[in-house]
């Protein structure tokens, strides 16, 4: 792509998808998408850079797409699960401690069963932005 939206360099800001030529691939929906790409082109790239964390949530992903792929004879959620974990992969390698201290309060959230002091749910979350745009 040669927008400069493509250009840029943030890897949250969507640039469109478009189906590739043979209607396999389709374009990077988002910025960072194609250096993720390039950088991660295989299952085994993917995984090895990934926090020793994710590996087996990779794994399973990975298992999961390719019995839908087989069951259904189609490659979406394979494409999707692989672009997941690219994007995974990219933030990794750019700033690891970050996707440490993600992973570490994750697990402290998950293991306490309960949300983090002054955090809000989805729902108080939403009503508020709902409300911010009347």
């Amino acid at each position: 792509m040669s927008s400069q939206a493509a250009r840029s360099s943030e890897h949250d800001r969507p640039v469109g998808q478009v189906a590739d030529v043979d209607g396999l691939e389709s374009a990077p929906e988002w910025v960072g998408d194609g250096r993720a790409a390039a950088l991660f082109g295989s299952p085994e790239l993917i995984r090895a850079a990934l926090l020793p964390e994710h590996a087996g949530e990779f794994d399973a992903a990975f298992d999961a797409a390719l019995s839908a792929a087989r069951r259904t004879l189609r490659l979406d959620q394979l494409r999707s699960t692989l672009q997941v974990w690219r994007r995974v992969a990219l933030l990794t390698r750019e700033d690891p401690e970050a996707v440490r201290r993600l992973v570490d309060i994750t697990v402290a959230v998950r293991g306490a069963g309960a949300s983090r002091p002054g955090s809000v749910s989805w729902d108080e979350l939403r009503r508020s932005w709902v409300c911010s745009r009347q």
